[in-house]
């Protein structure tokens, strides 16, 4: 019998013992709301975006909840994401709303501990009474002050407020960019032709005149027109020969010396055409021999066979006379005259 007396009372302590030590596990194991959430709000304030929201964090047993504003979807589960990784949390409740955001409120940069009570503040040291006359003086001067800044005119409001600098810059348009330029370069060798505009006479122009000109067909590189056709181009008179009385014959020399492209002129060196004409030297032989036989002619009727070769040498002066008043051929260009030149040097054009 008292054995089993014994046996029930350590049965009965060992009970007792292990409902107490459960019970107090469950003591040490019971979460630290406040701790909790700090350690969100903490987490929160990090990060750029949600410390900017106005969201509220509480904690009861391990059970948090969220509430407040947040702008978009990501935001609410970036919240609701890291209060579930805060320690001691069981249960997250987002009770959070999307839709414009409220900034957060301003938290103080210290927290007041409720261990750590406010100093009293020290006694005030009886201040001399003229002291108090000035901080009366001073009150009415303050009470007074109002009073006249309501008596101002208020200074009348703008209809239109002026657009913020920031949106005026946005909204300006874009500036053009100017086109660059581009170089193409007639190679030598190639051949310009020109339709002349003013003639050209042997017998009346003389070396260095320039006469106007315009291109007759475009110029093309590399798939490219370069000179098109209907620029203005000079061409000068390098040699003006014009044939004499008796012998020689008339020569012209012309060269290719500027070409206007694009509003800019441009210096041309190319080689010279020549136009010559017929001899002078033939004509006049034949001329005056034709002279002396009918001169001889002339003199033999005129002295009955006396005076041939005095009338032959008669003949053959009057022969030459004509000849000498009659000027050989001369050479002209006249207007509309089409021309080749071939360039002896390349002529690089800015497009």
């Amino acid at each position: 019998m008292q054995g089993l007396r014994i046996s029930l009372a350590v049965t009965l302590l060992s009970g007792m013992l292990l409902f107490g030590g459960c019970s107090y596990l469950q003591l040490l194991q019971k979460p630290d709301d406040q701790a909790i959430t700090s350690e969100i709000q903490g987490k929160l304030f990090a990060d750029s975006v949600l410390k900017t929201r106005d969201i509220r964090v509480t904690s009861q047993g391990g059970v948090v909840t969220l509430n407040g504003t947040v702008s978009t979807d990501l935001e609410k589960a970036a919240a609701e994401r890291m209060a579930a990784q805060a320690k001691g949390v069981k249960q997250v409740q987002n009770q959070l709303t999307v839709g414009p955001a409220a900034a957060a409120p301003a938290e103080p940069t210290t927290t007041a501990q409720p261990e750590q009570a406010a100093a009293p503040e020290p006694p005030r040291a009886a201040q001399p009474k003229t002291s108090r006359r000035s901080e009366r003086a001073s009150s009415s001067r303050n009470e007074n002050e109002p009073v006249r800044q309501a008596e101002a005119p208020a200074a009348p409001a703008s209809t239109a407020p002026a657009p913020p600098t920031e949106m005026a810059a946005t909204e300006a348009p874009p500036q053009p960019v100017p086109p660059q330029p581009v170089h193409r370069t007639v190679p030598a060798g190639t051949t310009i032709t020109v339709r002349m505009i003013d003639g050209i006479d042997s017998s009346r122009n003389r070396p260095g005149e320039e006469f106007a000109a315009s291109v007759d067909a475009p110029v093309v590189v590399e798939d490219h027109i370069v000179i098109r056709k209907g620029a203005d181009a000079r061409v000068r008179l390098v040699q003006a020969r014009s044939a004499g009385h008796m012998t020689g014959q008339s020569q012209l020399q012309v060269e290719l010396v500027g070409l206007a492209i694009g509003g800019q002129t441009y210096a041309v060196e190319s080689a010279a055409l020549e136009k010559t004409g017929a001899s002078r030297g033939k004509r006049t032989a034949a001329t005056v021999g034709g002279g002396a036989a009918l001169g001889g002619l002339i003199g033999a009727i005129a002295g009955k066979g006396k005076g041939a070769a005095i009338g032959a040498a008669v003949g053959a002066g009057a022969g030459t006379a004509v000849q000498a008043t009659t000027k050989g051929e001369q050479i002209q260009i006249p207007a509309e005259t089409k021309l080749d030149f071939t360039l002896r040097a390349p002529i690089t054009v800015t497009m």
